[in-house]
């Protein structure tokens, strides 16, 4: 996956992985709280252990006769109590950032999830370690260096979970992103860290509702700032999308089809609206008489000869 653009950092990432919270608020809280009894439970025999291994300490006003002498062995095992608790916290944390990239994409979230941590485990030991120690190694050097290691390895668990990126590579994927606006992720970084670990200041119990917003969090600056495949995107909080680059498009080299010429139709006019039929002309009465030819006389023109002269008519 390649990174885009890294954006400014934006603050309404936390008020986003509020509202997430606030819609499945049961299921986190009881994720958060099976977290801190499972790793209370890894961490209760070795309290035991420990026990026994102190030396006895002198009751009321008995004197030692011998000084109890600190054992060697507990030297010993406290690295082997800090490994395997933070065996435990890696298995967990990667099925809780499973858990918030599930809700992102809209599909639903259980406890179970917690314990789905399985195909990120060594990815996720390997870098609580890596970044603990340089966090460690920076903080020797007046504290700013190493919450500047914190602001630049922010993303590394959602490259890990999400991303599929191996412990080095994801380190390395998140300082590229980061290291361009490195001194607000510090700042930001600060911030989420400080919001997510505030609960306990409530008598530990107000850590139920803070410690999901880390994980929320920085699922949501890897979608937006590294891509995520399938996830709900909440418009407000997105940049827009970059417009069209017009230049790029060529002119089509296809010739257009020819155009086919329709055949001539002779024009039709519109014709006139039909006129009234017109009153019929009273027709000329026919002359009833005739003049003779012959001798001027007027005749009855039925008359075929002429009553005066004897002259025919017919020529008339």
């Amino acid at each position: 996956m390649q990174s885009q653009n890294a954006p400014s950092v934006r603050w309404e990432w936390i008020s986003e992985a509020w509202n997430l919270f606030t819609k499945q608020w049961s299921v986190w809280v009881l994720m958060i709280l099976v977290m801190y009894l499972v790793v209370f439970a890894v961490y209760l025999p070795f309290i035991g252990i420990i026990g026994l291994m102190m030396p006895s300490m002198p009751q009321g006003d008995e004197i030692p006769t011998v000084t109890p002498v600190f054992p060697t062995a507990l030297l010993a095992l406290y690295p082997v109590v800090y490994l395997v608790i933070l065996g435990a916290v890696s298995y967990l944390l990667g099925g809780l950032y499973n858990a918030a990239f599930k809700q992102l994409r809209g599909e639903p979230i259980s406890v179970g999830d917690l314990f789905s941590g399985g195909p990120y485990f060594m990815r996720m030991l390997g870098a609580l370690v890596l970044i603990a120690i340089g966090a460690g190694f920076g903080g020797v050097f007046c504290l700013i260096p190493g919450l500047i290691v914190y602001g630049l390895t922010f993303l590394t668990y959602p490259m890990i979970v999400e991303g599929g990126k191996g412990t080095i590579d994801a380190i390395k994927e998140s300082i590229e992103i980061t290291k361009r606006d490195w001194i607000m992720f510090t700042l930001f970084a600060m911030a989420t860290y400080f919001i997510a670990s505030a609960g306990v200041l409530a008598c530990g119990v107000g850590v139920l509702a803070t410690m999901p917003l880390l994980p929320l969090t920085q699922a949501l600056v890897y979608r937006d700032l590294a891509g995520m495949r399938g996830a709900q995107r909440q418009g407000q909080f997105m940049p827009p999308p970059p417009p069209p680059d017009y230049r790029s498009y060529a002119p089509s080299q296809t010739p257009a089809p020819p155009r086919q010429e329709q055949p001539w139709a002779a024009p039709t006019y519109l014709t006139p609206p039909p006129q009234p039929p017109q009153p019929a002309q009273p027709s000329r009465p026919e002359s009833t008489s005739a003049t003779c030819p012959h001798c001027g006389a007027t005749l009855a023109r039925t008359m075929n000869f002429c009553n005066q002269c004897g002259g025919s008519l017919r020529s008339a």
